[in-house]
């Protein structure tokens, strides 16, 4: 199989469990040949930052911060590659790891750092999202932080100064399921443009850096989604995950050929923004729906994606598969290979690279 990393995440069944003083397992290596499953330190507390001296850089935890009464899981979320790094996001922090050997060299962290999903980086700039505020935030390379703006209801792109008042680090999630309006997941920038997709609403939001203005990007769907990941391809299309395991294509309107049920006479009467079409991975030689789908990359005419992974199994997988629904390749991660499976309450794939 294709050489890849994949980020994952994980939680376990007894909600008070603690972190032993030692590294975690968070990332997957696949050589071509072999697997090995790297770990690394997950500081969660103001004592484990302290304790963790030179390794973290960028902003020291406020004062008045609070210790989790529940911690979140662990892992990594979001990633990014420069030609030398690795970064991954965590729940508070990103993580720049060397990617000719996997070791870690620092952790970037300040106060708008939590439950950090999609990241983004040039080399000179990092782009995370703060999702439990719908805010988008700009961290240079030594994790100080050089701007953050906020989305409302109505599109309006906004300083949120109060945001700045609390360490954000330090709180764990609050309820089950997505957190803010938008529960922003994607991130990526191009041109002067920030393409954003919402979990909420299950659409692009876009942000114009230059005016900073905001506009949805809907998708005409045919059928249910919950989109989470996408990448832009060469092709001129951004391919999407939906977590129930279908993969869309999508395009501008103007530019995907219409299907039977569209090739009418009047079709340009109507308005429709971005058109997808779909694989489901139930109809492809995969052959069912898995229980999770997200993270995804491609290489020419073939799709990588993470997927199962969630509550009653004991694995996760990153497949690949092209558009005409043949599987390629499977390659299966154990639970048993990151720790005692029976203690785990999920662990499921989050972002995807091929390396």
């Amino acid at each position: 199989m294709r050489p890849f990393v994949s980020s994952f995440v994980h939680e376990y069944e007894n909600d008070e469990y603690t972190v032993p003083e030692r590294e975690v397992p968070a990332l997957w290596h696949h050589d071509g040949l072999e697997d090995t499953i790297h770990s690394y330190p997950f500081p969660r507390n103001i004592s484990d930052f302290d304790r963790s001296g030179d390794l973290i850089v960028g902003e020291e935890p406020k004062t008045d911060a609070v210790n989790f009464n529940r911690l979140p899981r662990f892992g990594f979320t979001g990633l990014a590659t420069t030609q030398e790094w690795l970064y991954a996001g965590s729940w508070n922090g990103i993580y720049e790891i060397n990617k000719s050997n996997f070791q870690l060299n620092r952790i970037l962290s300040h106060r708008l750092m939590n439950d950090i999903h999609g990241i983004w980086t040039d080399g000179e700039i990092i782009i995370s999202t703060l999702p439990g505020k719908d805010a988008v935030v700009f961290t240079d390379m030594h994790g100080k932080i050089v701007d953050h703006f906020s989305i409302d209801s109505k599109l309006n792109v906004y300083k949120n100064d109060s945001l700045m008042e609390y360490d954000w680090r330090f709180l764990s999630k609050q309820y089950r399921g997505s957190t803010g309006k938008f529960h922003f997941n994607y991130l990526q920038k191009r041109d002067n443009e920030i393409w954003l997709t919402s979990r909420n609403l299950c659409c692009f939001v876009v942000v114009d850096t230059e005016q900073m203005t905001a506009k949805l990007r809907t998708i005409s769907y045919k059928t249910p989604a919950e989109i989470h990941d996408g990448v832009w391809h060469d092709d001129g299309y951004v391919y999407l995950t939906s977590v129930d395991g279908k993969v869309f294509r999508v395009g501008s309107a103007e530019e995907v050929p219409y299907t039977p049920f569209d090739d009418v006479d009047v079709a340009y009467l109507f308005d429709r923004d971005l058109y997808p079409s779909k694989i489901r991975l139930e109809q492809t030689e995969f052959g069912r729906e898995p229980n999770w789908c997200r993270g995804i990359s491609l290489e020419n005419e073939q799709i990588f994606l993470n997927v199962d992974g969630r509550y009653g199994t004991r694995h996760y997988s990153v497949i690949e598969v092209d558009w005409e629904g043949t599987l390629h390749n499977s390659r299966k991660l154990d639970w048993k290979m990151v720790g005692n499976e029976h203690e785990i309450r999920y662990m499921t794939g989050f972002d995807l690279l091929l390396v």
